[in-house]
């Protein structure tokens, strides 16, 4: 797809000119009118435009100190704070040495900009507020204005609304908007409607284990502060169906959000007609972002064979979506001499195909991946529309500043950072070898010959998907803890399929709906949609497809994000060997210092244990295979919950379960009865209740209380010495012996996310 502008002419460039993006000021040839340039210019306001990728990483910087303070700062404070540093750099001397950089206004520059990153997250997270439920669950009557709806699975539904009642609670102590699952019975409710059900709500769950993913974190910048299920079937409420004004993340009026989601039924109903119910789960899933009715066994397979991006409407789906578009009006528009000699049809293409990707990303469900591609592609076609290189890093960068900025929270989002990472890696390479000397023009003339056009598009997808692999692995592993061995294989094989065949169907079926003509192409949409998933089938079956790794520190990844930042962004090749100290440190910093011998979850319901084989064991019961399928990954273990059950390592009846770990005795108590002879024989003891008596002997009693403050807990127990002989025959007290043996380190999810918003900061229980 031709991106440059219709004014370009490569004949005329010297390929020795230095690019004029990345000069400084006094480097720039003087104007038409003569004299000197200016010696401060409007885009150089806080930094050189050549340094504007710096600058967004400053002010990513600000966001990660904020959520990584241990308490919440004070709004106030932070606003003083920043206009008092504004003030200063404003009223500071200005002056451009000799490279362009503002050299006064460095060092203040460097603060001002992390500021502005650390209030633009503040200020965020304060906008959002919304007062958190209970930590425990709590039946109420609900009524509720369904703002988003979510398939989870083929049977189970997902909405997300706004609170207009809520029983016993007080009005100021409702959340904002809760999400609630039920059945998916009968005809299912849409935007505006007004649903009234028995529920059973509480507190969003934070990290599974300390350290780990914060879910409620991120349902708070959506103003959810309730989280749970319906007890009675879903009814319409009596009373008209409205949205409440002022609803936060909502697009434009109630009226036009209607629109949108009858929009999208519409278009979900017309593809049950002409698919598969497999075939129309994906499609659903390329369309609409709805990839609830994927079967299990099929995206599993997708995602083993490192295609799971082709299932989130992304970069990709939205640039050969909108590309698709441009590409055919400018062919169509081309079939007239006279409009190709009287209007500049390159840019009427793009505002088509700008405008086509505006209306995908209303119908996709506009979830924070397609903002971010959607802003992207809105970059390039107006770069065009105004004949400016499309493909430039000045682009890329300036959509991370703008997400960055209105939506902070995305900093510690994997699309975020897997996105970018892998879209500011290709574009900074293709520059590269934009700016390299081109070949001799027999050799050109070879290349371009039809019999290797495919050999070249097919190393194109190789080299790309390689490319994309090394950028996204170390944020793949550190929030997913694996790595697609087939992923460069399976995107080989798949992408051709995606951009030749799925696509342009899904364009072309979208484009013939008003008409009632999808008929005609959903066949073929239908079999391009097979064809991938075998292949997705193909690449999972080599076993091993997936590389467990375990979880790694954030130091690890800052270091491997400087590394590749530096060695992306470096003006000199020998600059780039700076990055190397960067990524040997991520290396060096990668693997926690140790891990826990005991997880347990929230409730103190389900826990596993370090066996005396160094893995993971849990006891033989159905709960938890969420939890415990987590804590595996973290661990780097390809085993499933139920391969590590009924383990010799724990001893478990109707009562309780006892292990002995690293030579310390634990029980997690099931019933009442059992407690007693815990207590007098337990090192450790875990209960999901209130231990109401007095146990003295356990060095470490966890129980409802203790694990409610604290969430998710790891223990960590150090080695236990072995004892001599002598040692043995004195027969010290186990008091001594415990002394004498290494300690129990007690790590919690909670810690010190409980002085933030998002874990109850200055709410009441």
């Amino acid at each position: 797809m031709e991106l440059k502008s219709e004014t370009f002419r490569p004949d005329k460039v010297n390929p020795e000119d230095p690019d004029p993006e990345t000069l400084a000021p006094e480097d720039l040839p003087a104007r038409r009118g003569g004299g000197e340039p200016p010696h401060f210019y409007p885009e150089q306001l806080l930094l050189p435009v050549a340094h504007l990728p710096w600058g967004v990483l400053l002010i990513a910087t600000g966001i990660g100190l904020y959520f990584s303070m241990p308490i919440e700062p004070n709004p106030a404070l932070v606003a003083l704070l920043l206009s008092a540093t504004a003030l200063l750099w404003a009223l500071f001397p200005r002056h451009l040495n000799a490279t362009g950089t503002i050299s006064a206004h460095l060092p203040l520059t460097i603060v001002l900009l992390v500021l502005i990153g650390f209030s633009a997250a503040t200020y965020r997270a304060n906008g959002t507020a919304t007062p958190l439920l209970k930590d425990q669950w709590k039946s109420h009557t609900l009524k509720l204005i369904v703002e988003e709806v979510h398939p989870l699975t083929r049977n189970r539904i997902r909405y997300i609304g706004r609170v207009e009642n809520l029983s016993y609670l007080p009005q100021l102590a409702w959340p904002k908007r809760v999400r609630l699952s039920a059945p998916d019975q009968g005809p299912r409710f849409t935007y505006g409607d007004k649903i009234c059900a028995r529920v059973m709500l509480k507190r969003p769950d934070g990290p599974l284990y300390p350290k780990g993913y914060d879910f409620a974190r991120a349902l708070w910048f959506q103003s959810i502060g309730g989280s749970g299920y319906s007890l009675s079937p879903l009814k319409q409420c009596p009373g008209v169906s409205q949205v409440a004004a002022g609803a936060p993340h909502t697009f434009g009026a109630p009226q036009v959000k209607s629109l949108i989601a009858a929009l999208r039924n519409a278009i979900s109903a017309r593809l049950e007609t002409g698919l598969t119910e497999t075939q129309r789960a994906f499609a659903q899933a390329l369309i609409i972002g709805e990839r609830g009715g994927i079967p299990k066994a099929q995206l599993e397979a997708v995602r083993k064979a490192g295609l799971g991006h082709l299932l989130a409407i992304s970069g990709l789906h939205m640039a050969v979506f909108a590309g698709t578009v441009f590409f055919l009006l400018r062919a169509f528009m081309a079939l007239s001499p006279n409009l190709t000699q009287t209007v500049a049809i390159k840019k009427w293409a793009a505002a088509g195909a700008l405008f086509s990707g505006g209306l995908y990303f209303l119908i996709s469900g506009q979830s924070i991946p397609t903002q971010r591609a959607f802003l992207m592609i809105t970059i390039m076609f107006v770069a065009i529309m105004i004949e400016r290189p499309a493909l430039t890093l000045r682009n890329v960068t300036l959509a991370a500043l703008v997400i960055l900025l209105f939506r902070p929270e995305s900093l510690l989002t994997p699309g975020f950072q897997m996105s970018f990472a892998a879209v500011t890696a290709l574009v900074a390479i293709y520059q590269l070898y934009m700016n390299q000397p081109k070949p001799e023009d027999e050799n050109v003339a070879k290349l371009s010959s039809p019999l290797a056009r495919p050999f070249i598009y097919l190393g194109g997808i190789l080299l790309t998907s390689l490319i994309a692999t090394i950028a996204t692995a170390p944020y793949a592993i550190y929030h997913f803890h694996q790595l697609s061995y087939m992923g460069p294989v399976g995107n080989l094989l798949a992408i051709p399929v995606f951009t030749v065949l799925i696509m342009p169907a899904a364009v072309a079926t979208l484009a013939l709906m008003p008409f009632g003509l999808e008929g005609v192409v959903l066949p073929l949409f239908g079999v391009s949609i097979d064809i991938l998933l075998a292949i997705a089938q193909w690449t999972a079956s080599f076993d091993p497809a997936l590389l467990y790794t375990g979880s790694i520190t954030v130091h690890a990844l800052i270091f491997a994000t400087l590394a590749g930042l530096v060695f992306l962004f470096a003006k000199k090749h020998t600059a780039r060997w700076a990055a190397l100290p960067l990524a040997l440190a991520a290396l060096y910093t990668a693997k926690p210092n140790s891990r826990p011998d005991v997880y347990i979850n929230k409730e103190g319901t389900v826990i596993t244990i370090r066996g005396a084989d160094g893995k993971l064991h849990a006891p033989d019961s159905r709960k938890g295979n969420f939890e415990i399928s987590k804590w595996l990954r973290a661990e780097g273990d390809s085993r499933s919950p139920g391969e590590i059950r009924q383990s010799q390592y724990l001893l478990c009846d109707d009562a309780a379960c006892s292990a002995v770990v690293k030579g310390r005795s634990l029980t997690l108590i099931k019933s009442i009865a059992a407690l007693e002879e815990a207590c007098q024989t337990s090192d450790i003891v875990i209960y999901h209740r209130t231990i109401r008596r007095r146990c003295s002997h356990p060095e470490l009693t966890l129980s409802t209380p203790e694990l409610k403050r604290g969430g998710a807990t790891a223990l960590y127990i150090e080695n236990t010495p072995q004892l001599s002989e002598l040692q043995k025959s004195q027969k010290k007290s186990p008091a001594h012996n415990r002394e004498k043996s290494g300690r129990i380190i007690v790590k919690t999810a909670n810690s010190q996310r409980r002085h933030r918003l998002w874990g109850g900061a200055g709410q009441r229980e």
